[in-house]
């Protein structure tokens, strides 16, 4: 028995055997408008999203020099030193720099592949509207993961202060 018959033998007979469907999918002229148009408002949100970061940095780097140099007895009762509200602030914008990138990414490449017609910069920009998605997602779950720990702790701190206000008041 020659390898041809076996490799036949152990896969089956040929009814058995089904070819794979290939699917496509097709981008009508109706979809290359709302393509065309979520393109748009997506470079209006990106450009948007640049301006309000360039401001959250510039609000940054002037709160940080600001506070630095006032003097004000409000500030000495801060646990922290007062111009780190600015790099807060910094810090927010430089954050927000990625997704607005990759937003930006995704207006210029789905303008360009619906114009040229090609497949590659299509997938290139959907590419960058699943970067710009999972970025949010991730930062929104790093948000509700941050604003539960502080939630536990505002509450345990108001316990275990109610608790010791109990203990003085009884001593």
């Amino acid at each position: 028995m020659n390898t041809e018959e076996q490799n036949t033998e152990l896969s089956g007979p040929e009814e058995n055997r089904a070819e794979p469907e290939v699917k496509t999918l097709e981008i009508t002229n109706e979809i290359t408008g709302h393509l065309n148009e979520a393109g748009k408002w997506s470079k209006f949100l990106a450009i948007l999203g640049f301006v309000f970061m360039g401001f959250l940095i510039l609000a940054g780097f002037i709160l940080s020099i600001v506070l630095a140099f006032l003097p004000s007895p409000a500030f000495a009762q801060m646990p922290f030193p007062p111009f780190l509200i600015g790099i807060i602030y910094f810090v927010m914008g430089a954050v927000y720099f990625l997704p607005i990138l990759y937003l930006y990414r995704f207006s210029t490449g789905i303008k360009q592949a619906l114009f040229s017609k090609n497949q590659n910069q299509l997938t290139q920009a959907f590419f960058n509207l699943k970067a710009h998605y999972r970025f949010i997602g991730i930062l929104m779950i790093v948000f509700l993961a941050i604003y539960l720990l502080m939630f536990v702790i505002i509450i345990f701190g108001g316990l275990f202060a109610g608790f010791s206000n109990l203990l003085n008041m009884q001593a």
